[in-house]
């Protein structure tokens, strides 16, 4: 028994020997996942709808319709608008956002006006059909709301036409003058949008449009003309939502093992 006893003690005593004598093993230590911070960084894609109103001025140069001061014949427009967007961001800092976005859209942006001749007989509309924008954005943000400006060049396709009711005492027929222009301007405009997913994201915007004066002649059917000059402000206002189709991924690991990750540890390779 005490052979037996020594023998183990003897054993041992060797074991952790041997043991003390080995090099310690590495420990190996798992990346870390940890999330990115929101960035509004990406390009994306959207729909809008929302609500417009304007006013043209009709300024008639050879009175064929008006007799009000200076010859001008004004009309009150509104309606819907219907589009959609792309555009890309970059954020610079921590919290600013440059981007720039195109913008197409249907309207019906409408008026009339019965004018200041024969009774009021004759009556002037104006529709707005589309309008169209490229502008800059400049934001800041909040995580994921961002409040933003942006301005650039507008256009806007416009129908302007004429009922004339015709002069029965003198045998004048009634007849129809319209005309059809495209407009380009300038728009100024500002919003606020909140990313709800990484990818997905809603907005309010205003945007005002302002496409100066310009000359445009009326015609009917067999060619007479009626000149007036018409100057033309619109605003809307629309609620979008845009979809990011490319954008930095969300999580990112961090490697916890010198000097990169993928590194094996001894004890990986044991």
């Amino acid at each position: 028994m005490k052979r037996f006893l020594l023998a183990a003690s003897a054993i041992a005593f060797a074991g952790s020997a041997t043991a003390a004598d080995m090099p310690a093993r590495m420990a190996v230590k798992a990346p870390l996942v940890a999330a990115v911070p929101f960035t509004w960084s990406g390009c994306y894609v959207g729909g809008n709808a929302g609500y417009g109103w304007g006013r043209e001025n009709f300024n008639d140069p050879l009175n064929n319709f008006t007799l009000a001061p200076n010859n001008d014949l004004g009309i009150r427009s509104e309606g819907a608008i219907v589009g959609g967007q792309l555009g890309c961001n970059y954020q610079v800092a921590s919290n600013w956002v440059i981007g720039v976005e195109g913008m197409g859209a249907w309207a019906d942006i409408k008026g009339s006006q019965r004018d200041l001749v024969f009774g009021g007989k004759n009556t002037l509309s104006s529709k707005t059909e589309a309008l169209a924008s490229i502008t800059g954005r400049l934001g800041y943000s909040f995580d994921r709301v961002l409040f933003y400006g942006k301005g650039g060049g507008a256009w806007a396709r416009d129908r302007y036409q004429n009922n004339f009711a015709g002069i029965a005492f003198f045998g004048i027929p009634p007849d129809v003058f319209t005309a059809r222009v495209d407009r380009f301007g300038w728009t100024l405009g500002a919003g606020v949008e909140w990313a709800f997913t990484d990818n997905w994201s809603a907005k309010l915007e205003y945007n005002h449009y302002d496409f100066g004066t310009k000359g445009v002649n009326l015609t009917d059917p067999v060619g007479a003309i009626i000149p007036i000059n018409v100057t033309q402000r619109i605003d809307t206002v629309t609620v979008g939502i845009n979809y990011r189709f490319w954008a930095p991924a969300s999580a990112v690991l961090i490697c916890l093992t010198s000097p990169a990750c993928g590194v094996e540890t001894s004890e990986a390779r044991s």
